[in-house]
């Protein structure tokens, strides 16, 4: 299913005109999800905190702890490391466990524990290679994610993606994150583009899609949950669908 707005495309952003493909990684090209999920089953199970049956009700717990700091952290209200603190500290009590007493060193080393299980989990969605493969040679490809630049490297060498992309930009690396236009901008510059010949893939409607349509670039909306697309906005439900989208039928 592909939904598409009622303005049509700027020409000067559609099929062969296109320069640049920039997609957001987590989410869209690996699935984050699935790997906190799993990496939280180990991390929690390895400690004794909580059995797998138990598991499943604080995944929830987690992933809006995670994404209230790191908004705190993409805001500058905090570090990168300080986040990961912050929700170790608000976290573990629901698992009985009171870190109120812990130095940074110690939440530093507990999160480490997690990130060894998250990392084993990571894993590329299904139709994220045969997609790369075919836009590769017809555009520019490149990541922008607000994540942090070693971790999401290290991530798209582990999943295997290196190989499909010319650059990984982060905003830790730009200075600047999503939704700010000035992500966008800045990531077109280096690469060479004008923003008017550049797409943006992403899964979240608002930080993605929005703000880099707001930034001057075709943003597409990766809506793999299959949620109510709004008016005014071109989706797709996988990347099956992108290279018929911008017009490339097959590898270059």
């Amino acid at each position: 299913m592909t939904s598409v707005e009622a303005e049509p495309p700027d020409p000067e952003t559609n099929g062969s005109a296109i320069r640049l493909v920039l997609f957001d990684l987590d989410g869209t090209l690996v699935d984050h999800d699935s790997a906190a999920a799993e990496g939280l089953e180990a991390w929690l199970t390895g400690n004794c905190w909580a059995d797998a049956a138990g598991v499943a009700g604080l995944v929830s717990d987690w992933d809006e702890i995670a994404e209230r700091h790191f908004r705190a952290y993409r805001e500058h209200l905090t570090t990168y490391h300080g986040q990961r603190r912050l929700r170790l500290q608000y976290f573990l009590p629901h698992v009985g466990v009171d870190p109120s007493g812990w130095s940074d060193e110690r939440l530093d080393d507990v999160f480490t524990t997690y990130l060894v299980a998250y990392q084993a989990a990571w894993r590329s969605f299904p139709d994220v290679g045969p997609c790369l493969e075919t836009l590769r040679g017809a555009a520019q490809i490149a990541v922008l994610s607000n994540g942090d630049q070693e971790q999401q490297e290290e991530k798209i060498s582990r999943t295997g993606l290196r190989r499909y992309l010319d650059i990984v930009l982060t905003s830790d690396q730009l200075g600047v994150a999503k939704p700010d236009p000035r992500a966008f901008e800045l990531a077109c510059g280096r690469l060479g583009v004008s923003p008017r010949a550049a797409v943006y893939v992403g899964d979240q409607l608002d930080v993605d899609t929005r703000a880099a349509t707001a930034a001057g670039l075709r943003g597409i909306w990766l809506n793999r949950k299959g949620s109510a697309v709004p008016p005014g906005v071109e989706a797709i439900d996988d990347l099956a669908a992108m290279p018929s989208l911008l017009g490339v039928t097959h590898p270059i």
